[in-house]
């Protein structure tokens, strides 16, 4: 997985060196998260760096294709359902897609994939998909549209003798951006889980999603990131703390290329821990 982001990060870094119109944004992030793969005990805590490429290909059409890769429980997990309670969870994922600015409407889709190792109570090691949409409506200092995303592949592993199935959780959200005259923007949503879940078959994987993000400029080139989100679990009583989401993630952006002071180039975000939830059929 290491050289497999190595690989990425490099042609990220090659292409900007080589077309000037070309922009690319860099980011370091302290970043927590959990979900129902994580059953009952701790959450996973650790940093990513991450790249971000994208470019007009005509005045109406933008690309964007970008990853990153974390690192995660650094000092372990203390459960003895890991194969090694000390071995990093490494998590990479991977963003492609398009995006057309049309004023005043906006309009992105792209495509994400996780690769992930020592996931979840299981410690297993493996990869799934989604498609990610969000559509907006700009006027003065504001938007508001719809983002969500829809479940593509699902991987099927074996864990202590057990069958354990892992895919992204499908999700719709309202959400509002505020655009600052700094150059700032700041995003609420909220909405919920549609979709039959693997552990709740004829049910949504949770009640609610709700969440926010901020860009901010600290210099011409320098910003700050940050993003949360909150999946409610679907079950109540003893088994109400498997089955919840949380993501917090806090970092610095730094962009090469094109006009430093502005809003972030690409319409959609890079895929992550909160607009890419995770279902599972088994947690403790």
């Amino acid at each position: 997985m290491r050289k497999q982001f190595a690989t990425l990060f490099t042609l990220l870094i090659g292409i900007q060196n080589c077309w000037a119109a070309f922009n690319v944004d860099v980011n370091l992030s302290y970043d927590y998260f959990r979900g129902l793969p994580d059953g009952s005990w701790n959450g996973n805590s650790g940093a990513f760096v991450a790249a971000n490429v994208n470019t007009s290909l005509y005045e109406c059409v933008g690309v964007q294709l970008g990853g990153s890769f974390g690192l995660y429980n650094w000092d372990g997990r203390e459960n003895q359902v890991f194969r090694n309670s000390k071995e990093l969870q490494q998590q990479i994922f991977v963003t492609g897609g398009v995006f057309t600015p049309i004023a005043p409407f906006n309009l992105g889709f792209v495509y994400d994939r996780q690769f992930v190792e020592d996931f979840g109570i299981y410690a297993v090691d493996t990869s799934f998909d989604q498609l990610r949409f969000q559509g907006g409506y700009a006027f003065c200092w504001e938007e508001i549209g719809i983002w969500g995303t829809a479940h593509l592949t699902t991987a099927h592993k074996s864990a202590l003798g057990l069958p354990v199935s892992f895919r992204a959780i499908n999700q719709i959200n309202l959400f509002w951006t505020h655009y600052f005259e700094n150059l700032a923007m700041s995003t609420l949503w909220i909405g919920t889980p549609y979709g039959n879940s693997l552990k709740f078959h004829h049910k949504p994987a949770g009640t609610f999603t709700a969440g926010f993000s901020l860009h901010a400029p600290l210099t011409t080139c320098l910003f700050i990131d940050c993003h949360a989100s909150y999946m409610r679990a679907r079950s109540s009583g003893s088994n109400q703390s498997r089955n919840y989401a949380s993501h917090v993630c806090l970092g610095l952006t730094y962009v090469f290329g094109g006009e430093c002071a502005d809003y972030p180039a690409s319409y959609m975000s890079l895929a992550n821990n909160s607009n890419f939830l995770v279902d599972t059929n088994v947690n403790q």
